[in-house]
């Protein structure tokens, strides 16, 4: 009897299996990210608490989003398996930008930067970055994971990694994938952000935007004023705001393991100073290039609700020759929380590194004079500018050039962080890869106290 008993069980499982599975109505492709965002959006509020301390959220803004998911909730189970992929996407993006909306009431005391809305993650890694430049120095990469030198399509795996055991502190990215229709190039931008920052890591975002026409970035081969084009009353200046939402829809669906919008430290117009990029000098006056900015922060922040950018302004380093120099462009206090600094190297001499070191120094004290963060956006080895080559060829490049002049002067050594390009190619690289003739350098740089990569940080989106 227990046999046949046992026998039938076995028989009627698969049955049993069927029946439920027909009885449950899958949820249509085109509902899923719908799905993902209701998911999300309870993560959030589920890891939110309500309240008038820090870090709470007022009890209004609690209950609006929570019948902002109800309503999404009801569209999922009824009019969205009818509806096109466009309405749906506008029901995503409206769920979205309300989950913001929710982060963006958080009751805090951190007033530090420029946008008063800012999630509370933001304000929290901003504060807690600014802390840690006391003492200590996040080294960074463009591009980390992805590809490296010799290899690509792993998105966990760095090149970095692979020669010292541990990621990059910060992790910097190109806003240039948001707006080129390669969806599957886009899915692993995406993937690569939210799994680093999952990791604990910053995430940093510039901007090599192409102009409206589409020739690129670079000034070759643009023979119009883009600058003038995108501003208001500008040929362009609608499609540059079409653009500038299509970038906020993106960041705001950009989350992170407790269903938090990732905090960004937002690049945009680097190197303006320079006259390789649409966008500097010679291109437009030093009005048209502090116009486009203050527009972009301002439409960013007050009209698409974005409040998980952290602004960066990051002029070229052998581009001004005194401490005012720094400030030719500069947008404003009101629109700018980081003061980069953009350096190459191109001999790696001592007199190049007393000039590259007082231009950390120059770019620090004029950061604290105006309470804002002082970074190294881009520093690297750029062995005699020689086009796109550059392959780390300064000797000890790593603890000579960049950690010795930084760590050693009392005011150097508060910058916060340090970012190196990326690793394209053997005869294109800023970081070694293993076998390279710097990894002992590297490494040392690495074991340095006052380097800080992945595994030594504490969380820097918490409270401080």
């Amino acid at each position: 009897m227990v046999k046949i008993s046992v026998f039938l069980i076995f028989i009627l499982l698969p049955l049993l299996g069927c029946s439920q599975s027909t009885s449950q109505k899958a949820l249509p492709v085109q509902l899923e990210p719908l799905q993902k965002a209701i998911d999300r959006g309870e993560t959030l509020l589920g890891n939110s608490e309500v309240g008038e301390q820090e870090g709470q959220y007022p009890a209004q803004a609690f209950s609006i989003c929570q019948q902002a998911l109800q309503k999404a909730k009801t569209y999922l189970k009824g009019p969205g398996r009818k509806a096109s992929e466009s309405q749906i996407d506008s029901v995503v993006q409206v769920l979205y930008d309300q989950l913001t909306r929710f982060e963006a009431s958080v009751v805090s005391e951190l007033q530090e930067l420029i946008d008063l809305r800012a999630t509370k993650q933001t304000r929290y890694l901003y504060h807690n970055l600014k802390k840690l430049a006391a003492e200590k120095m996040l080294f960074g990469q463009h591009d980390a994971t992805g590809y490296g030198v010799g290899w690509s399509g792993d998105d966990r795996r760095s090149d970095v990694k692979d020669v010292c055991g541990d990621y990059p502190a910060l992790f910097s990215w190109d806003a240039y994938h948001i707006f080129h229709d390669n969806q599957a190039d886009l899915e692993r931008f995406i993937f690569r952000i939210e799994y680093t920052h999952g990791l604990g890591g910053v995430t940093t975002l510039c901007w090599h935007q192409y102009d409206p026409e589409g020739h690129g970035f670079y000034l070759e081969g643009i023979d119009y004023p883009v600058v003038a084009s995108l501003l208001p009353g500008g040929q362009y200046h609608d499609f540059y705001k079409q653009k500038l939402r299509k970038m906020a829809r993106l960041v705001k669906r950009l989350r992170g393991p407790k269903g938090e919008s990732i905090p960004i430290i937002f690049r945009p117009y680097h190197e303006q100073n320079g006259n390789w990029f649409w966008w500097g000098k010679g291109q437009r006056s030093e009005q048209q290039y502090i116009d486009l900015w203050r527009f972009t922060v301002h439409y960013l922040c007050d009209s698409l609700n974005v409040h998980s950018f952290i602004y960066a302004f990051s002029p070229d380093g052998n581009q001004f020759e005194s401490k005012n120099g720094y400030l030719i462009d500069y947008p404003g206090d009101d629109v700018v929380d980081v003061f980069g600094l953009d350096f190459y190297f191109g001999r790696g001499d001592d007199e190049e590194i007393k000039r590259f070191q007082k231009r950390v120094v120059w770019t620090v004290e004029l950061a604290e004079a105006r309470n804002k963060l002082p970074a190294l956006t881009e520093v690297g080895d750029y062995y005699g500018f020689s086009g796109h080559e550059a392959n780390l060829k300064i000797p000890n490049w790593y603890t000579r050039c960049f950690l010795y002049p930084v760590k050693y002067h009392a005011v150097a050594k508060r910058i916060a962080y340090g970012a190196v390009w990326r690793n394209a190619s053997k005869t294109h690289h800023f970081a070694p890869y293993p076998g390279h003739s710097s990894v002992p350098d590297f490494l040392q740089f690495y074991k340095d106290d006052f380097t800080l990569f992945l595994q030594d940080l504490q969380n820097l989106f918490d409270n401080p």
